[in-house]
């Protein structure tokens, strides 16, 4: 079974609170998660790996306050930081830049996830081209909230490579 679900007991404030616990590839093996001793299978599950809950829903509809919202000026800072480390002095080579591109966006969304914005789903998409003086239009369109979502790119080049990055905050209530 790979979801638990188990009601808990209900709170000071009369709040009824949901855990599940996801746990891929466990097969057979269900965890007590009161007293955290294993219930079927024949061993326990593997300490290694991280458990993940997930939580009922909040309701709430928009960040408390200023500082939970996603913002674009931070933003494009990590991501200016991060393409002038990893592309200061880099030469176009088209095999290594498609896996460079990906750890990019990787590591941008990274550090975005380190202003720990709860609630916020980070999307990140790096472009890297080589200099040729050729010309390129990159556009996005998104359907969102203009009051909770936002977006933030830049573009960063050298003599052989730019890049143009993107990444978008989208509120998740």
């Amino acid at each position: 079974m790979a979801d638990l679900l188990r009601p808990s007991q209900v709170g000071v404030a009369g709040r009824r609170r949901t855990i599940i616990r996801l746990t891929p590839g466990a097969h057979g093996r269900l965890k007590n998660l009161s007293n955290g001793t294993a219930k079927e299978g024949s061993d326990a599950p593997d300490s290694s790996r991280p458990m993940h809950f997930k939580q009922e829903n909040s309701y709430r509809m928009t960040p408390q306050q200023d500082s939970e919202k996603f913002q674009p000026g931070k933003v494009k800072k990590a991501m200016f930081d991060v393409l002038e480390e990893r592309l200061q002095g880099v030469t176009y080579d088209s095999r290594t830049c498609q896996d460079l591109a990906k750890e990019l966006a990787a590591e941008i969304q990274k550090r975005v996830k380190e202003f720990r914005w709860h609630r916020y789903r980070v999307v990140c998409q790096v472009t890297l081209g080589q200099q040729t003086q050729q010309g390129l239009q990159v556009a996005s369109r998104c359907v969102w909230d203009h009051m909770l979502d936002n977006q933030a790119s830049i573009t960063y080049d050298n003599k052989s490579v730019f890049a143009v990055a993107q990444c978008y905050g989208v509120y998740f209530e």
